[in-house]
């Protein structure tokens, strides 16, 4: 019976404690990985209490195994460090649910530690899910960058070595693209474009400033000449992850076309093409 539950318990609350984690941290769960993770740890669960030496060995046992899961899990991912923290305080949270329920209805350790004992598996397993479960509502919710509404979302650009963050509006009027590359383009303005971008990007920016290519198209604001600008990378963030898309980024300015903080950017339709 002990194997069972060794087995049952381990395995799947390192898999919700991995895939939690990864959650967090804004990142697609890579099933296979996160069940490798989760059988590793079980087996090293079952033959764990014929372990012997003292607290400090049993600390470096259950760190070294840490370290281990976590570089299955999360080595190459983007927020690696911070997703093999989050795995430890996932870890805490599910294995200590079942001892906080008992606390909540006992107020008694000697109580509480009784009651986790009646049906180990079906309180940890079951208290852990509902944790998963919550954590997983909350995260939907309270993510960010995500979309506050269908037509909106948070938007990355990696370029000149710096990462600028706009919060983009889906527009179905933006058809512009780039006649050379026939890519399309994001809209925005320049003054929302150079205010995020760092001292040594700035300076970068305006170096190349006089080489870039122009183009005009017409605007919510009118007649536009748009600065063409090719980025290292965009990331559109969805309420469910981010996605990497295919695009150049177009710089206007001029009287009546600063864009509202709520919209600093605006998406080409053409874009969701791409399954954000």
């Amino acid at each position: 019976m002990y194997i069972e539950f060794v087995i049952a318990d381990n395995f799947l609350l390192t898999y919700l404690a991995g895939a939690t984690a990864t959650r967090l941290c804004h990142n697609k769960v890579c099933v296979w990985r996160v069940m490798l993770a989760a059988a590793i740890g079980t087996a090293i669960a079952v033959f764990y209490p014929f372990m012997r030496g003292g607290a400090a060995a049993q600390f470096a046992v259950k760190l070294a195994l840490w370290i281990a899961l976590s570089v299955v899990m999360y080595f190459k991912t983007p927020r690696a460090i911070a997703e093999s923290i989050m795995f430890l305080g996932c870890t805490f949270a599910f294995g200590g649910a079942s001892f906080a329920l008992g606390l909540i209805l006992y107020s008694d350790m000697t109580q509480a530690n009784a009651f986790s004992r009646k049906c180990p598996l079906f309180l940890v397993l079951g208290t852990a899910s509902i944790m998963y479960l919550c954590i997983r509502y909350c995260i939907k919710r309270l993510r960010l960058p995500r979309a506050r509404a269908p037509y909106e979302y948070g938007t990355e650009i990696e370029i000149y070595g710096d990462r600028l963050r706009f919060a983009a509006f889906l527009d179905t009027g933006n058809c512009v693209f780039d006649g050379d590359s026939g890519l399309p383009v994001v809209i925005t303005d320049v003054d929302s474009f150079t205010d995020k971008l760092n001292s040594v990007a700035a300076v970068e920016f305006a170096k190349r400033l006089p080489k870039l290519r122009r183009i005009s198209a017409r605007t919510h604001a009118g007649l536009a000449d748009i600065i063409l600008v090719r980025p290292t990378r965009i990331t559109v963030y969805s309420d469910r992850r981010g996605h990497t898309i295919n695009a150049m980024v177009g710089l206007v300015s001029g009287a009546g076309k600063s864009f509202a903080p709520t919209h600093e950017m605006l998406l080409n339709p053409a874009v969701m093409t791409e399954g954000v």
